[in-house]
């Protein structure tokens, strides 16, 4: 069974194109479905609901990855479909529905609530660059996946994604005249990436296309790292030592201060990312993240769902969390 108006709501904004980086007509027609839900701009990229002077924040963002590959889809990616149980559409599941939960559940009159339309793209930074301005005591993040045996996390990861750029110096020999190739080179670095015991994962790997039996002298490696503050030198070191390009680098998103939840099991940092942190520093006094996806909806994919349940969960663990912060931060 549909839980009350919720299918309608989420198709109405799953209906809205808000792949990233949105146009000046994407934006107007995000401004017209966020209206109903008392939001207005506040930027460029940012809507809002509520007083920014409130000590809670609430932020949650509303455009998509590109519906790519489109064949691979099985539905309208803009139109959300019941199938078996499940609810198809891109969006669905990162994160409209949590996005909508809390419009729905924060009061608007104890809370402000921040709304990006950047996340899912290297857009300006305006959402981080916001909370920084007004500085609030506590943002609630209703973003991310979940974690068995864990209701909420205390922060989020940083990412670097850059690729490495491998170059013997030497000019392409036919293998019999000896010489070697990149491989050598390719072997140092991933020896170096262990080592250097950062969460890497090589995410790519392209050479220039040569003529048969020539060796290979030169090679690009593509990389993911996740790292928590602490890591952040040891990730500096690391690209010191290898000719590299920066295709993305969020910070870590972390509180000042730790805050602890009655009855809530807190995760820790989750390995996601999110592109609230800065490089000079934590925005926040404490930070909470909310995630409501679980780690099959397919985020990022053909074919992205969620499970109705998911939405009743997701909400009422956003409810307990705005109960136990009542008296906390004021």
């Amino acid at each position: 069974m549909k839980p009350a108006g919720t299918f309608t709501e989420l198709a109405r904004l799953v209906a809205i194109d808000t792949v990233s980086p949105m146009s000046a007509g994407q934006l107007d027609a995000c401004a017209a479905e966020l209206a109903g839900y008392d939001c207005h701009r506040i930027g460029p990229e940012l809507f809002g609901r509520g007083d920014p002077a409130a000590d809670v924040w609430l932020y949650g963002h509303v455009d998509t990855k590109p519906a790519r590959p489109r064949e691979e889809w099985r539905t309208d990616p803009f139109t959300l479909t019941e199938r078996d149980g499940y609810w198809y559409g891109l969006g669905t599941s990162d994160s409209k529905f949590q996005l909508l939960n809390a419009l729905g559940v924060a009061p608007p009159d104890e809370h402000f609530v921040l709304v990006d339309t950047s996340e899912e793209h290297d857009g300006s930074g305006a959402a981080a660059a916001f909370l920084a301005d007004h500085a609030p005591r506590t943002m609630v993040v209703c973003d991310g996946a979940v974690a068995p045996g864990f209701d909420v996390f205390s922060g989020y990861s940083g990412q670097f994604d850059g690729v490495v750029r491998l170059d013997t110096g030497r000019e392409p020999a036919h293998p019999a005249r000896g010489g070697g190739d990149v491989g050598a080179t390719l072997a140092l670095f991933l020896a170096d990436a262990r080592a250097s015991d950062l969460r890497l994962t090589v995410t790519g790997l392209s050479a220039p296309v040569t003529e048969r039996s020539l060796s290979l002298q030169q090679a690009e490696v593509r990389i993911d790292v996740r790292m928590q503050p602490d890591d952040l030198p040891a990730l500096h070191r690391f690209l010191d030592r290898w000719p590299h390009s920066t295709r993305q680098l969020m910070y870590p998103v972390v509180g000042r201060a730790p805050l602890r939840l009655p009855g809530l099991v807190c995760g820790g940092v989750t390995p996601t990312a999110n592109r609230l942190g800065r490089a000079d520093g934590p925005p926040v006094e404490h930070l909470v993240v909310v995630p409501g996806a679980d780690p099959d909806n397919r985020n990022h994919q053909p074919n992205e769902f969620i499970r109705p349940a998911q939405i009743e969960r997701h909400r009422d663990t956003l409810r307990r969390v705005l109960a136990a912060l009542k008296g906390k931060v004021r």
